[in-house]
């Protein structure tokens, strides 16, 4: 399922990429990997991502979201527990990435769903026209991140064949993948997409 043994390597650039897109301005976002079936890497916490290195990165236990190794005195990034439930709900994710863009605050706001406009870039997200309605569930924001990983959860066990992204409102966007390239195809894709509604689309 993993691209290479180590994904940190590969995570280090996208998170230097998103960085330099506004994506994840200051110390905001996270990126994640499965490391194997039981566990998976994720960005530590308070860093900036332009600026990461493989021992800003701690590998998390599924099962109960114990750290397991690396990061020294470091905590796991906040939004760890909505990594958890997109990998213990969806078991072919092996990549999640979360930004925090302006797009994707301006188009959380009044809508519930997100409803992702129909132009061609949806077809990276596997929807093509065949007229069936698509939108990003929303997510309501908390000081408690647990919570929301917990509402994640709840839904993606609910809707068994979701889009491979959602929202948490005034927040961000979380997109996943098969593979680390896929999860940054879906990324890019609603980040397209939202900002086309963020200008009025």
């Amino acid at each position: 399922m993993n691209e290479t043994v180590d994904p940190r390597p590969r995570l280090i650039a996208i998170g230097r990429l998103f960085y330099e897109r506004g994506w994840m301005w200051a110390t905001a976002g996270n990126l994640s990997a499965r490391a194997d079936d039981q566990s998976f890497w994720v960005t530590a916490s308070g860093l900036c991502k332009g600026e990461l290195n493989t021992d800003d990165f701690l590998r998390i236990a599924l099962a109960d979201g114990r750290v397991l190794e690396g990061g020294g005195d470091r905590k796991p990034s906040a939004e760890t527990a909505i990594h958890r439930a997109i990998y213990n709900t969806q078991g072919s994710a092996a990549a999640c990435l979360h930004g925090h863009s302006v797009e994707a605050v301006l188009a959380s706001r009044g809508r519930d769903p997100v409803v992702l406009p129909r132009v061609e870039m949806i077809k990276a997200l596997g929807v093509w026209d065949d007229g069936t309605p698509t939108a990003l569930p929303v997510f309501a924001n908390h000081p408690d991140v647990a919570s929301i990983g917990q509402a994640v959860e709840t839904f993606l066990r609910d809707h068994p064949r979701p889009l491979p992204a959602l929202i948490v409102r005034d927040h961000g966007v979380t997109a996943w993948g098969q593979t680390i390239s896929e999860a940054l195809r879906h990324f890019e894709a609603v980040e397209f997409l939202l900002t086309l509604l963020a200008r009025g689309f």
